[in-house]
């Protein structure tokens, strides 16, 4: 399946952060569900895409944002007639696993997937640089009994295994309350579990042996079921009119099976299914990062690629460097104070004749220095002729043994002059810096406020950025400057001396560095770099999201998602961040607070501004805030 090059971008959906990591993941399972479509198709076997995927393709035309896997669902006889042609027909990469293919298996629901983490360049290039395990989860519908009082039967043997079953999921297998729920079970049921062996695969066959008892009965008004939501109390039942004959779902721009009935069958799942839900547990989300410990060995180490950023408290640290406009305001302003010193010392000449000499040399040097920056016959050069002149009269005057104390007024006033003057001919320079012309618009409008100030030089600057393969290598070069607005002027990336013109302020909007799995800018504009260039380095996401709340249920898999985007180099380094609101302010502090150490929290309160966004209308509140900082 080939997907477009952005499909694997970051990308916020319904206010929700996606990395692109997740994008791979769901690219891969994409794959595995195509390769289960083919088999399927190749044998008439029946299945269709149900509950998260099913609501994903319903609501968003894909996966829910804070999904990360695939759920299909078959009824008993399909099932079965796939697990008989499966291994024949898979790649040796995609293992399927069901407990009746294995004893050890120890989970209800069958699986069909990636079953280990690979750095293979083939396999990486066909799941989408996608490294991890990987799988879709296949549930089973069951026939329902005849009558009502064999299937309450059925239905009272699995909420006893469930006793069990509570204490094999939360691990609480030893005590006297385990031995008494074991002996309820065994004597209630009338069967034996094997203490030597796992229980959690046991009691898993046992709940599958309840699930199939009636197969191949005509069961009630056609019904099936999914049985082991009895363990939840949720069991669901499916009216075969409803789900047969199949119809399709556009789920990420590909035709898939669906029910009849999308609605009715989500409508049994779910009720409201419309209205979006973000709870539910964060553990095991998302589904890769138990696995990157195993990345990382079979990559050799993390020094060989650092996906995830290393917090050093030296990180925070910005050695501020004067450039060559400070230097030059800096001289500027010694020429100030060796005049107020000349009008203590008016009588002493040979003193004055020596600085006044000095600042003659001083001021020549401020002149050239200005042409080479700003070019000849500006108004600030003319200016210091005129101050050298004054100079040269005072200077005529020691010599003739009188006191140059008009001289040394008017010097004042014409530097005064050629200070305000030079601050409006040699503005203060903001360099911001552009990866993907598709971002543009997060920073276009606190681009034109700040075009607005006489004060300020604003330059924009698109730089080059790459993906990146699975393994970490860097792809080839990609420069977005032809898909940037015509109506603006770019600075050359490559011909810009950042040592020379050292900008007072260089604006981000990429605060990965190298801790991006998927993409990355020229290491050359990584922040830890351009600091170093830089008084101030800035941070402004390219982004917007839905409010994240910390510490709210419902904003559990939005926290996770905060490592992505949050806990990154870029915030250590920036001088400042500019976050949307006072509401993900706090959430920011929190999470790099909890990522970094409670030491480290007043850094976070100083460094992270609510500060609106141009993505919701707010460039003049941004600007406002921008200006307050670098001012302050």
């Amino acid at each position: 399946m080939e997907f477009k090059k952005d499909f694997f971008e970051d990308e916020v959906r319904n206010g929700f952060y996606i990395p692109g990591i997740m994008k791979r993941c769901w690219a891969a399972v994409i794959e595995i569900l195509l390769e289960l479509d083919r088999i399927c198709k190749k044998y008439d076997i029946s299945y269709y895409i149900d509950y998260g995927t099913l609501i994903g393709a319903k609501r968003h035309g894909g996966f829910i944002p804070w999904d990360d896997d695939i759920d299909i669902s078959m009824n008993r006889e399909d099932f079965n007639r796939f697990a008989e042609v499966v291994e024949k027909e898979l790649p040796p990469e995609l293992d399927f696993n069901s407990l009746e293919k294995s004893r050890d298996y120890d989970n209800v629901i069958a699986c069909l997937g990636l079953h280990d983490i690979s750095l293979d360049d083939q396999r990486l290039r066909k799941y989408h640089e996608f490294p991890y395990m990987n799988a879709i989860d296949i549930c089973i519908n069951d026939s329902i009994a005849k009558n009502v009082e064999r299937e309450n039967l059925r239905e009272s043997k699995i909420l006893v295994l469930s006793k069990l079953a509570k204490h094999v999921l939360e691990e609480d297998c030893s005590g006297k309350s385990f031995e008494k729920t074991m002996n309820l079970v065994e004597s209630t049921l009338r069967v034996h579990f094997n203490r030597q062996e796992a229980l959690k695969p046991q009691v898993y066959r046992l709940l599958n042996k309840f699930c199939k008892e009636f197969e191949g009965e005509k069961g009630r008004k056609d019904l099936y079921a999914w049985v082991p939501g009895i363990l939840q109390s949720k069991q669901y039942y499916y009216p075969q009119e409803d789900v047969f004959p199949l119809s399709t779902i556009s789920f990420e721009g590909i035709l898939f099976p669906a029910p009849k009935n999308v609605d009715k069958i989500l409508r049994i799942e779910y009720e409201d299914y419309e209205t979006p839900n973000r709870s539910g547990g964060t553990h095991n989300y998302p589904c890769f990062h138990c696995y990157e410990k195993n990345f990382i060995d079979l990559l050799g180490g993390e020094d060989k690629w650092h996906f995830r950023y290393r917090f050093k408290k030296e990180d925070l640290i910005h050695e501020k460097k004067e450039n060559i406009r400070d230097m030059v305001f800096s001289v500027l302003r010694t020429l100030g104070q060796q005049e107020e010193e000349m009008k203590s010392r008016e009588e002493d000449y040979n003193y004055l004749q020596t600085v006044l000499a000095d600042l003659q040399t001083a001021a020549l040097t401020i002149g050239n220095t200005i042409e080479q920056h700003l070019g000849e016959n500006t108004e600030t050069v003319a200016l210091l002729s005129s101050y050298c002149e004054i100079l040269f009269q005072a200077y005529e005057k020691t010599q003739q043994g009188d006191s140059p104390k008009e001289e040394l007024i008017a010097l004042k006033e014409k530097r005064l002059e050629c200070e305000k003057i030079l601050k409006k001919e040699w503005k203060k320079t903001m360099l911001i810096l552009l990866d993907k012309a598709k971002n543009f618009s997060s920073i276009e409008g606190f681009y034109q406020k700040m075009l607005e100030r006489e004060d300020w030089k604003v330059l924009l600057m698109p730089i080059p950025y790459c993906y990146r393969r699975g393994n970490g290598a860097l792809m080839d070069e990609e420069f977005d400057l032809e898909d940037f607005p015509k109506d603006y002027t770019y600075v050359d990336y490559k011909t810009y001396a950042f040592d020379v013109m050292m900008p007072e302020c260089i604006v981000m909007n990429s605060p990965y560095d190298s801790c991006n799995m998927v993409h990355s800018i020229d290491p050359f504009f990584y922040s830890s770099n351009m600091k170093q260039y830089t008084k101030n380095l800035l941070y402004i996401p390219w982004f917007v999201t839905k409010d994240v709340e910390w510490g709210a249920e419902e904003d559990g898999k939005a926290i996770v998602m905060m490592d992505y985007y949050a806990c990154q180099p870029g915030l250590a380094h920036a001088d400042y961040s500019f976050i949307q609101s006072e509401v993900m302010r706090k959430a920011y502090i929190e999470k790099l607070t909890e990522f970094t150490g409670e030491e480290f929290r007043a850094e976070w309160e100083k460094k992270i501004i609510a500060a609106g966004s141009c993505l919701l209308g707010q460039e003049k509140e941004l600007t406002r805030h921008v200006l307050d900082c670098l001012e302050g």
